[in-house]
């Protein structure tokens, strides 16, 4: 991630979220975002380790400026970021005391553990937080958590929000909860999972059942059928949705597939629009003049050939001899009649009329 943060500020990359602050491209720049949000996690002068809870990390509006300057990111990602900010973080610390605690039965030994990128004095707080009554309580209490948690998703790392926008580009329509939920459970032949399949599809079937009579028109069922099966739950962030959401944080009535843009972004579009208007007006502009010069020309054509025909229709009813004197003192008469008749025009009627 050296490139990142070595990257100057005009060379930020932009990032569009979806209509909840969620980034969801471009694929590639949008995990560059999140592999570099973790090194920034994983720095003590950015994240102190001396901190029980992510909440308590001070200076997050200098973090936020600071991925700002490497990213062109819209307003409404700072809680995304922030939250993808505390998940690493706490990681983190889960590494720490995986490699570095348990293996180890003495201070001593866990102390001389102590990995080069983590500070003498952060590292010694930390153990001496594990190893105090509280946190083995909450350790202990989160362990039993995790054991009771079933219906785990299987799609790794990826996103909900990316897995969610993939599914409304595919069929054209937002996907709904039970579909999304389906998605992100379904399981590959041949690979060995740690909990069973059977209560999941149980489940699944059973939101397509009430699918089915919520299509039906007589049915009165109004809850949607993933709540309906699942309950609502006590979870703080919204189900499905992912990190950056929360229920506790009101959402506005969104279609639910529209894109928040950076403003700079915005801007950079205005601009390239406004060009393309401006090409399109001089283009139409210069075609309009051209029908106008050529309508013009059609007038002009038209006028010429009306009065070489009015001359020639003079000289047909003149009652002397047809002498080529007498052509042209008539055509000289019409000349002075209309001074606009051409030295070429009378020229033409005159070799017209002798031959």
């Amino acid at each position: 991630m050296f490139e990142v943060h070595a990257r100057k500020f005009e060379d930020r990359v932009a990032i569009y979220c979806n209509d909840k602050g969620q980034p969801i491209g471009p694929k590639k720049a949008r995990n560059e975002l999140t592999r570099f949000l973790g090194t920034i996690a994983h720095d003590y002068n950015w994240a102190p380790l001396t901190y029980t809870n992510w909440q308590k990390v001070p200076d997050k509006d200098k973090i936020w400026e600071y991925v700002n300057s490497k990213y062109i990111l819209p307003p409404e990602s700072y809680d995304w970021v922030m939250e993808t900010l505390d998940v690493s973080w706490r990681g983190f610390k889960c590494w720490l005391k995986r490699d570095h605690y348990y293996p180890y039965d003495t201070y001593e030994k866990r102390l001389n553990s102590r990995p080069n990128n983590v500070p003498e004095d952060h590292f010694k707080l930390l153990l001496k937080y594990w190893a105090s009554t509280p946190a083995k309580k909450t350790s202990l209490q989160n362990a039993k958590n995790r054991q009771q948690q079933d219906n785990m998703h299987t799609c790794g790392p990826m996103a909900f929000a990316m897995i969610s926008d993939e599914m409304f580009r595919q069929d054209g329509e937002v996907p709904s909860k039970r579909k999304l939920f389906e998605r992100t459970r379904s399981r590959k032949e041949g690979k060995t999972y740690a909990k069973p399949f059977d209560d999941t599809q149980t489940k699944i079937q059973e939101m397509r059942r009430l699918e089915a009579l919520e299509a039906d028109e007589s049915s009165e069922c109004q809850k949607d059928p993933f709540d309906e099966v699942m309950g609502d739950g006590r979870a703080v962030r919204k189900r499905l949705v992912g990190i950056g959401v929360s229920r506790k944080k009101p959402q506005e009535n969104v279609s639910g597939n529209s894109l928040i843009l950076p403003k700079e972004v915005m801007e950079s579009i205005k601009i390239v629009v406004v060009a393309d208007v401006q090409k399109e007006l001089s283009a139409e502009r210069e075609e309009i003049a051209k029908e106008k010069e050529a309508h013009a020309a059609r007038v002009a054509e038209m006028e010429r050939a009306t009065k070489e025909q009015e001359m020639r229709d003079d000289l047909a009813t003149q009652k002397e001899p047809m002498t080529l004197d007498v052509i042209a003192s008539a055509l000289a008469q019409l000349r002075q009649k209309d001074p606009s008749l051409t030295s070429e025009m009378i020229a033409k009627v005159i070799v017209e009329s002798a031959t």
